[in-house]
């Protein structure tokens, strides 16, 4: 069925990113912004955009009209780094910091990730698949369309295919596009006294499970000191990308442990966090098209620096913003507000940080032809807000909820 929005007051396409497959912004027309303008979809897809009026051949194409009242619309959001699945809390680390104790002491004393691992596999598979579509119905009522969801709260070849078994299921029950990144090297495992035992263990059995079953798109690891080095998950890359599984990475964010620079030899679609990747590791990432994946609200959450973008754009790089949604060091999940964050405090240019949620993230997600722009042939995801302008949207830092938000052309 034909739809046409009309009357919209702001309409952000950036389709001209998604008409030239380009994740390099350099100024506001690349975010293809139409003014009193109007949308016509069909079958889930964006047919035309254009200004008002509305050309009657448009007309004659829509079955149905709705006014936009003059409103702004956006491409739904995309957030392309969250832990949605767990079970379990870990609030009191957040007071613990605030009394002093760090990231890595809260580790060490049995809290940190370890601590939601061993709820969630105490969890039932219902109680983790319902939580998890609440917190998905949450992402969408803020906005956000597609999401990435790691797994890495199991840490044993079982528990984790178990994990990616329960995201394939709740897709089939959530109207949001998922994309999902195996993150059985989030941290060791319990059952490995040796954490090269565990390495091959996930690289011969679970990544070949991964691969039969489809259940994932992307492997991960946490490179940085106390986790994971480069050199100890070189077999485990190569073998993942044999077998045609693309590759994000945990990187830098505590240390300058060469993550940066190994996701760049790796040819990673994204490296996330940053904070020590420096500038050779800013100059590898744009060498290799590795999306630099900034993570605000880490930085927020826990008080660790946030990452400076610039140096990224100054070396060539694609920079987006992701909310690293977790139990215990981001509980955050509000895209928009954490985009405004990123603009004030990792210093993003306002155009700069609407790409950083909409286009440059789909693209690292393999999604550059159909989601995070509103171009002839995408998705039709998008979001309504009662707003004029980028400007107020970003001002407003995710306080004022869309109106509607549209997936596939339904809202």
């Amino acid at each position: 069925m034909g739809i046409l929005i009309e009357n919209i007051g702001t309409l952000v396409t950036l389709e001209p990113l998604a008409r030239e497959q380009r994740v390099q912004v350099h100024s506001e027309k690349d975010l293809g912004i139409l003014h009193k303008a109007w949308l016509l979809c069909d079958a889930g897809k964006i047919v035309a955009t254009g200004a008002m009026p509305v050309p009657l051949t448009v007309v004659r194409q829509a079955d149905l009209s709705i006014d936009c009242e003059g409103r702004m619309i956006l491409p739904g959001l995309v957030d392309a780094h969250t832990h949605t699945l767990f079970a379990g809390s870990r609030h009191a680390e957040f007071a613990q910091r605030l009394s002093g104790a760090t990231y890595q002491e809260i580790a060490a004393a049995g809290g940190g990730i370890r601590s939601t691992v061993q709820a969630t596999r105490a969890a039932s598979d219902d109680a983790l698949m319902q939580k998890c579509l609440e917190r998905l119905q949450r992402f969408r009522q803020q906005g956000v369309t597609t999401v990435e969801i790691k797994t890495g709260y199991g840490l044993s070849v079982p528990e984790e295919l178990r994990l990616a078994r329960l995201l394939k299921k709740i897709q089939a029950h959530c109207s949001s596009h998922l994309v999902v990144t195996c993150l059985a090297l989030h941290d060791f495992s319990p059952e490995f006294p040796r954490l090269e035992e565990y390495i091959k263990d996930v690289e011969t059995r679970l990544l070949p499970a991964l691969r039969d079953e489809k259940l994932c798109a992307y492997v991960d690891a946490f490179v940085d000191k106390g986790y994971y080095a480069p050199a100890q998950l070189e077999s485990f890359i190569q073998s993942a990308k044999k077998m045609d599984f693309g590759v994000r990475l945990h990187a830098d964010e505590f240390t300058p442990a060469g993550g940066a620079l190994a996701a760049a030899r790796w040819g990673a679609a994204s490296a996330d966090h940053l904070q020590w990747a420096g500038d050779a590791g800013a100059k590898g990432l744009a060498a290799a098209k590795t999306v630099a994946m900034l993570l605000p609200g880490t930085s927020l959450y826990t008080g660790i620096p946030f990452t400076d973008a610039r140096p990224f754009f100054a070396a060539g790089c694609a920079v987006g913003i992701a909310s690293d949604f977790n139990p215990g060091s981001s509980y955050l999940m509000n895209l928009a507000q954490l985009a405004a964050i990123g603009a004030v405090h990792c210093h993003f240019k306002s155009w700069q940080a609407i790409a950083a949620v909409t286009y440059v993230p789909a693209y690292s997600l393999g999604l550059g032809h159909s989601k995070g722009a509103l171009a002839p042939g995408f998705d039709a995801d998008f979001t309504v807000y009662d707003m004029e302008g980028i400007a107020e949207w970003l001002g407003d830092m995710g306080q004022t909820m869309p109106t509607t938000v549209w997936i596939a052309g339904k809202n």
